[in-house]
């Protein structure tokens, strides 16, 4: 019976040592003995020339503190150096202190505050009494030789109690150990792991490590189904030549959330974002990864400014960053939630270059925009928007401010416009200016407007005769009383599939003056050149126009007189009349449509019917001018 319970012994024993084949310190980095470790490459100035005992560096069989881990090491010391915590305007922990259990295990050499080999029971010959990690080996001890980063790390030493919904996973449920109920070092590295680098108790292919306690997704998006959790797409290493060579995956999925997140040393802390700002996105978005080059978009001649620093030190766009009091800005995700980002139909009403392409159905938010935050049709932020517009007044339409002023978004000069419902009085002669953002200019429940073009409901009573709509463009089913558009049909990049191309979709810059995507003049005096007009032909039928059919002298003002479309028409919406009439009354500080002054540069003549150029609608295709307009004066001007 007592050889039976030898051999039953060595039989668990291997069983036991079977089971966790993978822990194997001595092939690993951890391995700063003499003893070469196999199918490691190990920095020579890091390991011992004379110790040949592999556990020494860690343990000890007797007098070890503290004793539950037979620790060798001394303790690391708070009082004496200073240690920066992580911190973040989103961390859901109490606020992190000073390290506490088994990190400060870790950080007995990773805060590189304590020489590698500092032992309590140093071995015969030890020669690495005055060898410490530096930055570029996981060490976080400061260049002042006093203060320890962690701020840039993984937030360490605190309690992880319960679930937060959309967030974090109940702690009850993960497999993964705390220390306790505090969240360690070693809830993510087992400091004896041979195959998943670096010393993972679990992969992080597939997010599957950082998935097992974050659980993101909100009412409309889960991260399980957006593209940075699925995508094949290739990711070659170069993609991130920070990173050792052996932990990039092979595709996007399979780096998963490390494709945007660096769990230490993060160019970016809160947050731990692995570059700066834009350039986390670019690393994919410039044609390498992503099938389409988004960075060479944003470098043309109107663009979404990116690439300007956020002022706001809570950037965070879906959670904390309140939409109605922060400093105007953009960054992608501003309006891309990288959690929820998912590929879709293009958010267009028609693509000229191929009508028979598949799209969104205007104005409802798809894929690639959901789960961010906006402002609605009144005015009051939504955390996850349903319409496209909701996420374009998140910076055009909060109240009370105009986002770019009185000159045109993306225009390549300040251009100084002042309309007609933009002013109260005379601009040239100290008029009040009426700040309108985009939202006033759209929606159809704004006091005051009346026209506009059908982002968020169709004016029936304006657009329902619209005669100059292309049919044929638009394609079966659209019309002028029950269509809708996108924002981005007109505000889009130049070879996007709105503009009948086959580039990235989005606003996010075009070669075209207002981030448009087709070419528009805004040149109050311009050439007789119908290229100008290309955005506005692109629905509205250019030989309806030039034919005179619903205006008897547009061919006239466009072509012989020089008018541009901006001079008589405001494409977002007017306060001041119908079919999208809002004179343009100055422009780059000249004057392009006038009072009626009885040209002496008098003030507005107080005779007049009108104290402002105006428009009166007299009945189907007729009306009156009542300005002064390319040299002459209409008091009135009949047009039947």
């Amino acid at each position: 019976m007592k050889w039976m319970a030898v051999v039953l012994g060595v039989v668990c024993v291997v069983t036991a040592l079977s089971a966790r084949a993978a822990e194997d310190v001595v092939n690993t980095r951890h391995n700063l003995s003499t003893v070469p470790p196999v199918g490691v490459t190990r920095d020579p100035t890091l390991v011992s020339s004379t110790v040949d005992e592999v556990c020494v560096f860690c343990h000890t069989p007797h007098n070890a503190l503290p004793a539950a881990q037979l620790w060798n090491r001394p303790d690391i010391d708070t009082g004496a150096f200073t240690y920066t915590p992580y911190d973040s305007t989103t961390l859901l922990a109490s606020p992190i202190g000073a390290p506490t259990g088994k990190s400060r295990l870790c950080l007995s050499c990773h805060d590189g505050t304590v020489a590698l080999g500092a032992l309590q029971n140093p071995p015969p010959g030890n020669d690495m009494a005055d060898v410490r990690l530096g930055s570029t080996h996981r060490g976080f001890l400061g260049g002042d030789g006093v203060s320890v980063d962690l701020s840039d790390d993984h937030p360490i030493s605190f309690g992880y109690t319960a679930a937060v919904p959309g967030e974090l996973a109940d702690p009850a449920g993960i497999d993964l150990p705390l220390d306790g109920t505090q969240l360690q070092c070693t809830t993510c590295h087992d400091p004896h792991e041979k195959d998943l680098q670096p010393f993972l108790h679990k992969t992080a292919i597939n997010g599957e490590l950082c998935t097992t306690c974050h659980v993101r997704s909100g009412a409309s998006w889960d991260w399980a189904t957006s593209s940075h959790a699925t995508s094949t797409a290739a990711t070659p290493a170069s993609v991130w030549p920070e990173r050792r060579p052996e932990w990039p995956g092979a595709t996007v999925a399979e780096n998963s959330c490390l494709s945007c997140h660096d769990p230490h040393t993060a160019a970016m802390p809160q947050r731990l974002i692995t570059k700066v700002e834009e350039n986390t996105c670019y690393a994919c978005h410039n044609g390498t990864v992503a099938a389409t080059d988004i960075q060479g978009d944003f470098l043309k001649l109107s663009n979404h400014p990116v690439a300007q620093a956020t002022p706001n030190p809570d950037h965070d766009a879906t959670k904390v960053e309140n939409v109605l009091t922060m400093a105007l800005h953009v960054e992608c995700m501003d309006c891309h939630n990288p959690h929820a980002v998912a590929s879709d139909l293009p958010m267009i009403s028609f693509n000229p270059g191929n009508l028979g392409a598949p799209h969104s159905i205007p104005p409802a938010a798809n894929a690639s925009i959901k789960g961010v935050t906006g402002i609605d049709v009144n005015g009051n932020p939504t955390t996850d928007i349903t319409y496209q517009y909701e996420l374009c007044f998140k910076c055009h339409g909060r109240t009370g401010e105009n986002t770019c002023g009185n000159r045109r978004c993306g225009s390549a000069d300040s251009r100084g416009m002042v309309r007609v419902d933009m002013v109260i009085g005379d601009p040239t002669a100290g008029g009040v200016t009426v700040d309108r953002n985009i939202r006033q200019r759209v929606v159809s429940g704004t006091a005051g407007l009346v026209s506009y073009h059908p982002i968020e409901a169709n004016n029936v009573a304006n657009n329902n005769d619209v005669p100059t709509i292309d049919s044929s463009t638009l394609g079966t089913g659209q019309n002028s009383s029950t269509t809708l558009i996108y924002c981005t049909d007109c505000h889009n990049s130049d070879n996007s599939e709105a503009a009948g191309g086959t580039g990235a979709n989005g606003p996010h810059g075009s070669s075209w003056e207002g981030l448009l995507t087709q070419q528009y003049t805004f040149n109050t005096d311009p050439a007789n050149n119908m290229a100008f007009y290309a955005l506005c032909f692109k629905c509205h039928d250019q030989g309806v126009l030039l034919a005179d059919i619903t205006f008897q002298s547009h061919s006239s003002h466009i072509q012989s007189r020089g008018a541009a479309c901006i001079n008589c028409h405001d494409p977002h919406g007017s306060h001041a009349m119908d079919r999208l009439m809002n004179f343009l009354w100055v422009s780059d500080g000249i004057v392009v449509v006038d009072c009626v002054r009885n040209r002496n540069n008098e003030p507005c003549d107080p005779t007049e019917p009108y104290q402002v150029p105006t428009w009166v609608d007299t009945g189907t295709n007729a009306g009156e001018c009542w300005l002064d307009c390319h040299n002459a004066e209409h008091s009135p001007k009949t047009y039947n």
